[in-house]
């Protein structure tokens, strides 16, 4: 019963009014290309806008409005004649030959054979299973071949699939085919019609979810995933996508309960992975590793997630490129040529003495009007060509509104290489033409990244990278090396990752602002910072605390703390980004309980980096999130002349934590998650900005006690805000600091030259790290805060001699030994 309603309050929000049934079939005139016209009836329920009216019976709605596009389940498909159908099932079968083994599709060969050279014996089930599987293979090679006629294609064999006899899966996999083009009017409304079908479908569900959440229609996408988890209470793509979307909404009421309970689901499926590897693949949907990064779970248990997304999107990767196995091989015997090349007295010596540069790549799909653009503007051009030849693929096609940034990076670039519609296994060929040393894959599991998993997968590089864009673990074997930095990434953090630490000096995240904004002039005499601030809405005399990261990045326990700093300073204000609308409700009944509720301002975007700025500079001080932390709008709020706040403690992770039970792993313990939940990247870059702008002192704090107590001294202490302000103004023009992109440039060379210098030594990939002052930093900040560079407590080091063995193996056995980090003095200076 409960289930029923559900289903029904969904159709009400995707405005189901509708939905048309076909009458029975003439198989004759089906395959003569006579389609029989469905009829509608009264009872019947027809998907129709609100604003369609009703004509009566077997006749369409009456709505000019309506796109044609947005009717073409209601209209009978397009059928192929005997003889078109001979000729299209002849083609497919050797279109699906050259892209994959066809041996598993036998019996739909046998199927097809009968419905068009015996039509007699072709039954109803036997032309349903045909068109089905028909649409099955059309969705396959549309993955292989991504073309237009492709997917035209996929869409009419799911339509004709559909009109015969429509089944769930068959829904879902045109929702997805609808989904993956862009079509999300059609996606939406094929959803309508699968759930009018099944209301209690989980997986529509799920769909629909996604495609209200993409068009940014909270409300409708949390519904439909809370409609979606009822449902199906142990499907964990549902309970994924249900937290991940409440996060973003500050829809923090009993949440912990919700991740604790994924979280046991992913440590059982991944047991599971592990007893049962013909499983594996099956077993990878659970939860997308770019989601996990936001969620308050263990390190462990977001590289537990990237590990089976990088399984399953190697299996996707075979099916895009069927021969990537044979590209691995190949790889594998230029590699073997490459170091044979090296050991010979000549090629040792084309190496040392510089006459062979390196080569290296950049691959990404972000050289467009994003924040990546203006982070790495001017990094090409300072990278040193005496000793690197710069390759940048771009997979992403150019347009007018990226056209100045992009201009910069072109010009700075060496080589620039357009893959933007490309099939993976051209871009595979193009990037093995130019035989690359390093690559660099800067998106990582974001949107666009996802996509370049077959690209990495060939091992186009004999070392490959992850670089700068997606903050955390691959997951992959394919990825050799992620480039951090010692405050980001300390010892205890390699049990997240898979790939090995190449830390440069400072900070890994670049920027380019010195070359692109003026400095702005906020605290600057003749400088009317009041009425910028009434311009902004906000109040010229007051103590400003802001915050501009998307409420993703905030925990309750976090917020707590502000709205304690408020309760604290009277005349403070908490001033956040309107992202999204739907959470002000939320956020605004924590404020009411705490009294507060007046003294909390909401903004929208802004559209330019000038506004940006000056928006940022309008304010005393920044205050940091704990387990996603600011880091482009870290960059900024430094460069806007304002201190950023920010906590290197156990952050927000015990209470979600201490509710995971259930966990029978020692993997996945809490002791354990309380001491490495603080080391994860995203939780650190921000401090890692701070210290590389010389500020560790009064803005890097390391528990939420003492995060609370310096925001209220700060901002009681008028004098000391004005004098950090001028501390932060100066570090803009310091040299070989957060804003010096060249000397960036240089150190990240370096670090590209002991990965290579490694390499050619016959090594397998180690963790590198030459960085003085950060090492220094990290070795003060763990005296302060035991548990940021920990890993195992005592008692489980003496207690599990496994779990001990786990460490020094993962310390110890590949070259690398955590007390490199703090060594006294070095024999090599890479920075300061």
């Amino acid at each position: 019963m409960a289930s029923t309603a559900i289903g029904w309050l969904c159709l009400w929000v995707v405005y189901i009014v509708r939905c048309v049934h076909c009458s029975e079939l003439d198989y004759g005139a089906l395959l003569q290309n006579r389609p029989a016209s469905p009829v509608l009836n009264a009872h019947h329920l027809d998907l129709v806008p609100p604003d369609c009216k009703w004509s009566g019976e077997g006749k369409e709605p009456s709505c000019d409005s309506l796109p044609a596009t947005q009717r073409t389940l209601r209209s009978a498909p397009r059928i192929p004649e005997r003889s078109e159908l001979l000729e299209f099932y002849q083609s497919l079968r050797r279109e699906i030959e050259v892209h994959q083994d066809a041996s598993w599709l036998n019996p739909l060969w046998t199927a097809a054979e009968i419905c068009i050279h015996d039509p007699g014996n072709c039954s109803r089930d036997v032309l349903n299973f045909m068109w089905r599987n028909f649409a099955l293979v059309g969705a396959n090679l549309l993955r292989a071949r991504p073309t237009q006629d492709a997917v035209e294609r996929a869409i009419n064999l799911h339509r004709i699939a559909l009109w015969l006899e429509p089944d769930e899966q068959t829904y879902q996999r045109l929702i997805s085919v609808y989904t993956s083009v862009g079509r999300t009017t059609d996606a939406a409304r094929t959803c309508q019609e699968a759930i009018a079908m099944n209301a209690a479908n989980a997986e529509v569900l799920d769909q629909l979810g996604m495609i209200f959440h993409n068009t940014q229609k909270w409300a409708a996408a949390m519904f439909a995933f809370k409609a979606a988890h009822m449902m199906d209470p142990d499907d964990s793509l549902a309970l994924n996508n249900l937290v991940y979307l409440r996060k973003r909404c500050a829809d923090w009421d009993g949440i912990e309960n919700q991740t604790a309970k994924l979280m046991t689901m992913v440590e059982k499926t991944w047991s599971l992975a592990q007893s049962e590897p013909e499983k594996a693949v099956q077993l990878q949907v659970n939860a997308h590793p770019w989601v996990f990064l936001y969620f308050p779970v263990c390190m462990v248990t977001k590289r537990v997630v990237a590990q089976m997304f990088a399984n399953q999107q190697r299996a996707l990767a075979l099916v895009t490129v069927p021969t990537l196995p044979d590209m691995e091989e190949e790889a594998r015997e230029d590699t073997d040529a490459l170091l044979q090349e090296a050991a010979t007295p000549a090629g040792a010596a084309a190496w040392s003495t510089g006459t062979r540069r390196i080569r290296i790549g950049f691959v990404s799909a972000d050289f467009r009007r994003k924040a990546t653009s203006y982070l790495i503007a001017h990094l090409f051009e300072e990278i040193d060509r005496k000793q690197i030849e710069l390759f940048v693929y771009s997979t992403f096609p150019n347009d007018a509104k990226s056209c100045d940034w992009r201009k910069s990076m072109e010009a700075g670039a060496e080589h620039w290489v357009e893959l933007a519609g490309m099939q993976p296994a051209q871009a595979i060929a193009r990037i093995r033409q130019d035989k690359m040393d390093i690559l660099l894959d800067m998106d990582g599991y974001s949107n666009e990244g996802q996509r370049l998993a077959p690209l990495f997968a060939s091992r186009m590089a004999p070392v490959q990278m992850a670089y700068f864009v997606y903050i955390g673990t691959i997951g992959s074997q394919y990825i050799d090396y992620i480039v951090t930095d010692a405050v980001a990434s300390p010892p205890s953090s390699a049990v997240g990752h898979v790939e090995k630490f190449l830390r440069v000096p400072h900070t890994f995240f670049p920027n380019s602002h010195a070359r692109l904004f003026p400095p702005p002039h906020f605290g600057m005499k003749g400088v009317d910072r009041a009425g910028i601030r009434r311009a902004l809405g906000v109040p010229p005399d007051g103590v400003i605390l802001a915050s501009f990261n998307k409420h993703l990045k905030m925990c309750p326990e976090q917020f707590q703390v502000w709205l304690s700093v408020l309760g604290r300073v009277p005349n403070a204000w908490l001033w956040l980004l309107r992202f999204p609308r739907d959470s002000e409700v939320y956020l605004n009944q924590l404020a009411r309980a705490h009294g507060v509720q007046d003294r909390v301002l909401f903004s929208d975007f802004v559209d330019s980096a000038e506004a940006n700025f000056q928006r940022l500079g309008a304010a005393d001080l920044i205050l940091d999130t704990t387990i996603y932390g600011a880091h482009t709008s870290a960059v900024d709020a430094l460069w806007s002349g304002v201190g950023l706040l920010t906590c290197l403690g156990p952050n927000c992770v015990t209470k979600a934590t201490d509710q995971a039970s259930e966990y029978a792993s020692e993997e996945f313990t809490s002791e354990h998650t309380l001491a490495i939940g603080a080391d994860h990247m995203t939780a650190r870059l921000s401090a890692s900005m701070v210290v590389a702008a010389g500020l560790e002192d009064e803005l890097v704090v390391t528990s939420l006690e003492e995060y609370e107590e310096r925001a209220v001294a700060l901002a009681t202490n008028k004098s000391r805000m004005e004098k950090l302000r001028k501390r932060v103004a100066e570090s803009r023009q310091a040299r070989d600091s957060l804003f010096d992109n060249r000397a960036y440039a240089k150190k990240l060379v370096k670090g590209f030259r002991l990965a290579w210098e490694n390499f050619l030594a016959g090594n397998r990939p180690m963790h590198k790290t030459r960085s003085r002052r950060g090492c220094r930093v990290a070795r003060a900040l763990t005296a302060a805060n035991p548990y940021a560079l920990r890993t195992y407590s005592e008692k489980e080091r003496t207690s599990n001699k496994e779990t001990t063995a786990a460490s020094s193996l993962l310390w110890r056995d590949d070259g690398w030994d955590p007390s490199e980090l703090f060594p006294d003095n070095y024999s090599v200076t890479w920075g300061r």
